[in-house]
Formats: C-alpha cells, structure tokens, sequence
C-alpha cells in the first residue's frame, strides 16, 4: 500500500501563506495609517496655497483699478462716485468693492474662479493733493472642492503710486549739482492765470530739484538758492541736514532714483563756425 503526505503538507504550506499575506497587509495598513496625516496635511497646504495665490491676483485687480480711476478721475468729485466709489467717512479716501459675480453679470461672461470658489476685492484710494496717493488693496477667495464654504483667504497690497507727470522735476543731476549765487526754483499750475514771481501769485510748491547720487556730501552744493519744493538726494537718510545755506520748503526726500536716457552726442562732421 502506498501512501501520500500531500495533503497534510499542502495544508500547512496554505496555513504559512495565510499568515504571511495577513502580516504583509497589517505592514502595508499601518504604513498608509502613518502617510495619511501627511498626504492630507499637504493637501490641505496645496489647497491653501492655491486660495492664496488666487486672493493675491484679485487685490493686483483692485490696485490696477484704483490706479485707473486715479488717472481717469483725478480730483472730480462727482465722477468718482458716478463710477461706484464711496468716500470715507472722515473725507480723505475713496473705497470700493467688487464681486466676481457682480463683474461677470455686467460683462456678460463668467469671471468665476474654478472649483466653485467666489471672489472679492477691494481697494482704497488716499484723497492726497499730492502726487503720491497711497493704495491700499485686499483680495478675498471663499469655499471651493471640498474646502469649507466659511473659508475665506485674503491678501493685502499697499503701494505708493506717483501719477506720471512730465514736469514733476525741476532740476535734476546725475551726479554733482553746485548751484552759484542765489537762484530760485519755483512752479505754477498752467491752469491757473496769471503768475507773477515778483508777488508770489501762482507760486506752487513742486520744483523737485537735486540729484540721483548716493553720495550727497560731495553732489549737492546748493549755495543759498531757495527751493519751492523738496530736495531729492540718492542718499540714505542719515540723520544729516544736506540743504547747507539753501531754503527748502518741500522737506527731502531719501533714496531718490531716477533712470536718465541716454544722450547721443551730434555728428557734427562737416560743420565750420566760420562765417561765409
């Protein structure tokens, strides 16, 4: 008679699997129990980052907007408020706010962020007779794909815009800038009629005059010029005084900068200062 240990063998090799593949799984479990916190903290970080990014683009949007209006209104009054500006409630700033559904109901497209998130921004606007207005933005991103509807994330931009004017400089060096005897920078508003210097009438307060070196000890020599308007110096304020014997009536203004184009010398070939 012949006899066969297959049987019981293969139930105990079967047995031995079981327990191999249980202790695998309970391994590969407890591994993905451990990367789970991280694999959702990260996500939830990739989420934030992209509310953030988004929230950050739209207060970009506000400041382009207040920079408009200050160009497009100036100091109308009445036009800011027919564009759906409110002053503020001691009259020295403008604000406003826009929604993405409000933009997209008046433009007649859809501005709505993805993922089923809305957006909002703000701006404010300095009242300021000046020519640097502070602008003071905030974006505003809500809710999306499984993100509480309550989240909001919000940026804010605050920038000093300078409206452009080809006339803003009086005088501006370089590099050294020595002034004789008493001269006298003065400006007027065009606009208004007549100016007379000998009595002041008209006289403003905006001839910018000094220079673009980081080196004020030795460019600025003003003599005793007097200065209706700042002096602008390259220089880091220091704690020094560099008018001299000038008068100033604009205070200073540190760290100034100015891009000068280039200046292509004539081609004056061929020409004689003789007289034919």
């Amino acid at each position: 008679m012949i006899h066969s240990n297959i049987g019981p063998k293969t139930r105990g090799t079967a047995g031995s699997v079981l327990l191999t593949s249980a202790i695998f799984s309970m391994v590969i479990l407890l591994g993905i129990a451990g990367i789970m916190p991280m694999l959702v903290s990260d996500w939830k970080q990739t989420s934030r980052t992209s509310l953030q990014e988004a929230a950050f683009t739209l207060a970009e949007s506000a400041v382009d907007e207040a920079i408009w209006a200050v160009l497009e209104f100036e100091d109308d009054e009445i036009a800011w408020r027919a564009a759906g500006w409110s002053e503020g409630s001691n009259g020295n700033y403008w604000y406003r706010e826009w929604t993405l559904t409000a933009l997209s109901q008046s433009a007649g497209i859809n501005l709505e962020l993805d993922e089923g998130r809305t957006g909002r921004y703000h701006a404010i606007v300095e009242k300021a007779d000046s020519s640097r207005i502070t602008i003071v933005a905030q974006g505003v991103v809500s809710g999306g794909r499984n993100v509480n509807s309550e989240t909001e994330i919000a940026r804010i931009i605050e920038t000093e815009f300078s409206k452009p004017n080809p006339a803003a400089y009086g005088l501006i060096a370089r590099d050294s800038l020595n002034l004789n005897g008493k001269p006298t920078f003065d400006s007027y508003d065009s606009r208004n009629f007549p100016y007379i210097y000998s009595s002041g009438v008209n006289s403003g307060s905006n001839a910018t005059v000094g220079s673009a070196s980081k080196n004020k000890n030795s460019t600025l020599d003003l003599g005793n010029s007097t200065i209706f308007g700042p002096l602008a110096t390259g220089a880091p304020n220091d704690g020094t005084d560099p008018t001299g014997g000038a008068t100033v009536s604009g205070g200073i203004i540190w760290d100034f900068e100015m891009d000068f184009p280039p200046v292509t010398v004539p081609d004056t070939s061929g020409w004689t200062n003789s007289v034919p």
